[in-house]
């Protein structure tokens, strides 16, 4: 198989995640805290945080304790990993509850809207599983759940409004959890990826913000995705057939065409895609992760894909995976990348549980 030359790599800081990005900048995330990343001057900026949940003395002290480095290496916790910048610059953040953050109205902290009325509490979805529909500002995402017996809710946030509404449910017969939402702008439409059984397995389209949903296609592991893209004749997606699915069940890329109606293979790439994103010139770059206990045949390493101008998809960097867990569990191996349209030949990532770079923050650069 065809490569491309290896991209260059610069570490640009320790334990930071890429999350969102645009042809300018990149919104990352480290513990409680929102940084700003500029390609071209490569300047690491804090941006601000998520609120303490209590501001008494003991409050403080308790966050104080929880944000400092020692509790951070000894026994690292969650970290922001899934926002998305609205249209004029506001941000919607997701991590134990929503939060807008304002450049005209906020400073140091986020703000936490109201979930009035929802009862259980939300699920929060997987990493980056959260999409803006830019006509009326509101962004959306789906529960993900393992192991429950209830519905499964699909979310607005208005932050216009300041609130956070159901506005879809699936049945739970129908759907173990939603893998992600999408926007695609060549149709004005968002796509809904669930999963995981066969029959649960399928994409979803709403023209309407969710008053009616339609199901495109599903009824196999080639329609279980979580990772798509789209242009003006079609879209495409990556299988996340993970380590549940059988072992005939190799990850590939498909695309649809929307002129002819067709679907055709495009790429084997082994093991499952967790996430893609587009690049300002047409190109665009998916990522797969490693499952230790797949029961596929596929290499024990995490890869980025590229595709370029022409359609064809090339890989682009592969790493070797490496359990670096210290609480024991079988843990993933991913090369965390944002979502949205960065510039051309230029990526950040962030390994984990590789053989190298494991949890460093990377600024990728090739010939574009």
């Amino acid at each position: 198989m065809s490569v491309i030359p290896a991209p260059n790599l610069q570490v640009v800081g320790r334990r930071l995640q890429p999350i969102w990005t645009d042809a300018q900048q990149v919104w990352c995330g480290r513990d409680l805290w929102v940084y700003r990343y500029h390609y071209e001057s490569r300047r690491l900026q804090a941006v601000f945080r998520l609120p303490r949940r209590s501001n008494s003395p003991g409050g403080r002290l308790r966050d104080a304790l929880a944000r400092s480095w020692i509790k951070r290496w000894l026994r690292p916790g969650l970290d922001i990993d899934t926002l998305t910048q609205l249209p004029g610059g506001d941000l919607v953040v997701l991590f134990d509850r929503v939060y807008w953050y304002s450049p005209g109205h906020h400073k140091r902290f986020a703000e936490p809207l109201a979930q009035a009325g929802i009862d259980p509490p939300l699920a929060m979805p997987l990493r980056g599983g959260l999409a803006v529909h830019p006509a009326s500002r509101c962004a959306y995402f789906g529960e993900y759940l393992n192991g429950n017996h209830r519905e499964i809710r699909v979310a607005r946030v208005d932050v216009d409004r300041r609130q956070v509404e159901i506005c879809w449910t699936f049945a739970r017969s129908d759907i173990k959890h939603v893998h992600a939402i999408h926007y695609d702008r060549f149709r004005n439409r968002l796509w809904v990826c669930t999963g995981d059984q066969d029959h649960e397995s399928a994409i979803w389209y709403t023209d309407d913000e969710f008053w009616t949903l339609h199901r495109f296609g599903g009824g196999d592991q080639s329609w279980r995705a979580i990772a798509m893209l789209f242009d003006e004749g079609g879209m495409e997606w990556g299988m996340d057939a993970g380590q549940d699915a059988p072992a005939d069940a190799i990850n590939r890329i498909y695309r649809h065409d929307f002129t002819t109606g067709q679907r055709s293979e495009r790429v084997v790439i082994g093991n499952p895609a967790y996430a893609a994103s587009e690049l300002s010139d047409g190109t665009a770059i998916l990522q797969t992760s490693f499952e230790p206990r797949r029961q596929q045949p596929t290499p024990a390493a995490v890869s980025l894909w590229h595709r370029g101008v022409d359609g064809v998809w090339l890989p682009l960097l592969e790493m070797p995976y490496l359990a670096r867990s210290r609480d024991g569990k079988e843990p993933y191996g991913h090369l965390l990348i944002p979502q949205g349209q960065g510039p051309a030949g230029q990526l950040l990532c962030t390994p984990v549980n590789t053989a190298r770079h494991a949890g460093c923050l990377l600024h990728l650069r090739w010939d574009a």
